[in-house]
């Protein structure tokens, strides 16, 4: 990988965004943001368009960050001049020379549109032990990437073509990610293949998005929270196996064939929740996603047990009689 300090123009030393954002403390978001939306400081780009900051710059940066850790708002010291915030900070009682501490904490990037969507709810969960950066591509984050271990890389993609997954396997060995993920909806599955050798764990589109919140916390070793939104254990049968043989043979007798074709669902919901069972119990890399669907299988269950019962009773039909 580039180095973050580049030293042009007769020796002048010229950082890159992700050199700055660890120096200041600023995500590389903010510095963007101060840059385009309030003006706060001018810098230089390379001949491709890479931002480059000079000693100066990185300067003026720690003073507004220190002025606005006090207290003041950005868009009202944007236009101040150095002397102006050192003034300011003097007034406050601040040090001049310090840089606000930037607690260590998990860093998670998301690339992709929807990518803010997908991993909100496990912020909600978790809350602020992460810094959390948000990029449109993949592109914008290798201009913006400094020497740094990504913890988890979530990657929303809703189409790849054979290039775009070549180039993303490239581009995710190019940086230090320690776990990366994609969600997807349409590729080739060559492909999809051909991202797992590279360690990206691929997530086809549509998933329960508690599966991903699962497959989140999963990845950053966080431990789950005490409140699940699954339930613990799976529902008891409302219709043994004998009950449900009866059912679906019964004659046609009766003009509702529903509790003949409802009982062959159930027997293949119960036959496929022992077997999602006997899975988890076997396969403990993926050990909650089996125990995940093992549950939603027992509620779908559940469901069509239900149904059933309704359509048994309003039949008049007593299986145990039969």
């Amino acid at each position: 990988m580039e180095s973050n300090l580049e030293n042009i123009n007769g020796g002048k030393k010229l950082y890159k965004i992700g050199a700055i954002a660890k120096a200041t403390g600023l995500s590389v978001h903010n510095l963007r943001i101060w840059e385009k939306r309030y003006s706060a400081i001018e810098i230089e780009r390379t001949d491709s368009g890479r931002r480059l900051y000079s000693e100066d710059d990185l300067k003026r940066l720690t003073l507004l960050k220190q002025c606005v850790d006090s207290g003041m708002a950005i868009s009202t010291i944007a236009a101040c001049e150095n002397p102006e915030l050192e003034q300011l900070l003097a007034e406050l009682g601040e040090p001049q020379t310090k840089t606000s501490a930037k607690k260590p904490g998990i860093s998670i990037v998301v690339v992709g549109s929807d990518g803010r969507h997908l991993i909100q709810p496990t912020l909600n969960t978790i809350g602020s032990r992460f810094q959390v950066e948000y990029y449109e591509s993949t592109e914008d984050l290798l201009e913006n990437e400094d020497e740094r271990t990504i913890d988890l890389l979530i990657l929303d993609m809703p189409s790849l073509t054979q290039g775009e997954a070549r180039l993303i396997g490239r581009q995710v060995k190019a940086l230090q990610v320690r776990k990366a993920i994609i969600c997807y909806r349409y590729a080739r599955q060559q492909d999809i293949a051909y991202l797992k050798t590279v360690g990206i764990h691929p997530l086809k589109a549509p998933f329960d998005p508690q599966y991903l919140h699962s497959l989140i916390l999963q990845s950053l070793e966080v431990k789950k929270p005490n409140t699940s939104l699954l339930p613990v254990h799976a529902p008891s049968r409302l219709f043994n196996d004998k009950q449900l043989n009866t059912a679906a043979n019964l004659t046609s007798s009766i003009e509702c064939e529903c509790p003949q074709h409802m009982a062959e669902i159930i027997k293949g919901l119960t036959a496929f929740e022992a077997y999602s069972a006997r899975c988890e119990n076997m396969d403990k890399a993926s050990q909650d996603l089996h125990h995940h669907i093992y549950l939603k299988t027992a509620e779908a269950r559940a469901i069509m047990e239900t149904l059933m019962h309704s359509v048994l009773e309003q039949e008049g039909i007593n299986l145990d009689k039969l």
